[in-house]
């Protein structure tokens, strides 16, 4: 049997089955953050050379879809927004050219069309785009996935390392708190202004925001809680926290949830920062035994490319989220376990 034929076969069948590809303005997007700062001999319709340095970071609420990028162009080092669209003259059909929002923009990057704002402009080969479409052979096991969620699960660790020995005098349960506030679109402005109001200079280890913002509170509500939470700081002593609540969290997290931190929030926060800080053992427990209580949309891409119908466990979940990070997000196929196709053959005596 001619394996290599079989291999290709099944590739190809996996291709149709699980991915027809359409060229959105969420795809350009990804392909902008996953694979432009490794390109090279980029060049704008204007023939301008393009080196990005910075990637930038995802914009999901109102405005540009890349906030603080940095590029070369022409040797001529410049910052700030990107928009992408299909056609060039989308710029104008939604409106950009009389919305502020938009000033700042300095690159525009499209599939297709010449008819568009005078800036800078990058047209993408749309063969480019359908370069992730998975072709793994085999379904993921159990082991693999819960060794990926404590490599998540360590990296946690690391960064309230990053926030109690850069934080000052508050401490990383305190921090961490404000962190999950702060989630969405707009989190690395937020974080940096909670700072300011904190009296720190920076937000220590500041991670761009990966997810999306669409299901968290705008900023006006975000500075009431910040203001709420700094007053009742002591709620996050560590020293109160040698415990992770075994049954219902709603009575554990009373006190919180009366500063107007909601349910998910605190579960957030107990997830990502009060497990990772309680250690090892009986946080990484926590992981396991504790189930999953929100689901991210990514999720209905990465389970029929690990093989699983449903995950139902917190550290499945993060297990997920960590080989998608891994492997998926940077394109790295050649290196996903799931790719490699593996036949023994039979020793002859």
């Amino acid at each position: 049997m001619n394996y290599r034929e079989v291999l290709l076969q099944q590739c190809a069948i996996a291709e149709r089955r699980q991915f027809k590809w359409s060229c959105q303005e969420k795809d350009l997007v990804a392909w902008w953050l996953r694979q432009v700062e490794r390109m090279e001999n980029l060049r704008t319709v204007d023939g301008e050379s393009l080196i990005v340095l910075d990637a930038g970071h995802r914009n999901d609420g109102p405005g540009p879809d890349i906030f603080q990028c940095r590029i070369l162009l022409d040797d001529f080092e410049m910052s700030g927004d990107v928009e992408m669209h299909i056609t060039a003259r989308d710029w104008y059909a939604h409106g950009h050219q009389s919305d502020e929002r938009y000033r700042d923009v300095m690159l525009h990057v499209i599939l297709d069309g010449d008819t568009g704002p005078d800036i800078p402009t990058l047209k993408v080969d749309r063969h480019s785009l359908g370069a992730g479409r998975c072709v793994s052979n085999r379904r993921i096991t159990e082991n693999e996935l819960i060794a990926h969620a404590y490599l998540r699960f360590k990296s946690k660790q690391e960064h309230l390392k990053s926030l109690e020995a850069s934080g000052g005098e508050y401490n990383p349960l305190f921090l961490g708190m404000i962190e999950i506030v702060m989630a969405g679109g707009s989190r690395f402005k937020q974080l940096h202004q909670a700072a300011l109001v904190l009296g720190l200079s920076h937000w220590p280890d500041c991670r761009t925001w990966q997810g999306s913002n669409l299901s968290y509170p705008n900023g006006s509500s975000k500075t009431l809680l910040l203001k709420k939470i700094i007053q009742s700081s002591h709620l996050f002593r560590p020293e109160d926290w040698h415990t992770l609540p075994q049954d219902s969290m709603t009575d554990v997290f009373i006190e919180m949830r009366s500063l107007g931190l909601s349910l998910n929030q605190c579960r957030e926060w107990l997830v990502n920062i009060l497990a990772p800080f309680i250690g090892n053992d009986r946080g990484f427990e926590q992981w396991q035994r504790m189930k999953v209580f929100r689901h991210y949309g990514l999720e209905k891409k990465m389970l029929p490319r690990l093989g699983l119908s449903k995950i139902r466990l917190v550290a499945e979940q993060q297990g997920l989220l960590a080989w998608r990070k891994n492997y998926c997000r940077t394109q790295s196929c050649s290196n996903c376990p799931l790719t490699q196709y593996h036949h023994t053959l039979t020793q002859i005596n």
